[in-house]
């Protein structure tokens, strides 16, 4: 035999929204997981403003109180020739809240080819309501300056998987 509750509001005994805590929640628990797949053909920027890479990730917060954090993991080739190129790479909130912001200096020296450089990392989002929220992945291509030239490839290979993880964890 199965019952089903239903009701419109859940209050404490002094009338507040409950906490996390008081659902049984404890800080640092996760209440949900949301990951995103780079899914889609190969894209090249060369701008020297920020450019979305095509990977986002949507997650509606259960709670205004809780923290989001974001992992990403990202393959950026850089074509040079015999220069050098630098990578700016962030993962932003849709908002505009800049989660964390990572550069590659990438040389070939004398060769002509590609370089390709395995990009991973975290960053913490305060939750401020339940709104849902939307992290992506940026690049642009460093400054033609110094030496600095070439394009800048964001590549989605067979054997190497592009994502964003979203965690919420309970505060």
């Amino acid at each position: 035999m199965s019952s089903i509750l239903k009701v419109d509001t859940i209050q404490t005994t002094a009338g507040a929204a409950p906490t996390t805590k008081d659902l049984g929640f404890a800080a640092g628990s996760v209440i949900q997981m949301q990951t995103a797949d780079f899914v889609g053909n190969s894209t090249t920027s060369t701008s020297t403003s920020f450019t979305d890479t095509g990977i986002t990730l949507n997650i509606t917060p259960k709670f205004a109180t809780s923290k989001i954090l974001v992992i990403v993991h990202h393959v950026i080739s850089v074509a040079n020739g015999a220069n050098h190129g630098r990578v700016d790479f962030k993962c932003i909130e849709s908002g505009g809240t800049e989660i964390y912001r990572m550069d590659y200096h990438g040389t070939d020296g004398t060769q002509n080819g590609n370089i390709q450089k395995n990009m991973s990392g975290s960053g913490v989002f305060q939750c401020s309501n339940t709104n849902q929220l939307t992290f992506k992945t940026q690049v642009q291509k460093a400054n033609s300056t110094a030496g600095e030239s070439g394009s800048i490839f964001i590549r989605w290979y067979s054997e190497s998987k592009m994502t964003i993880t979203a965690l919420e964890i309970a505060q």
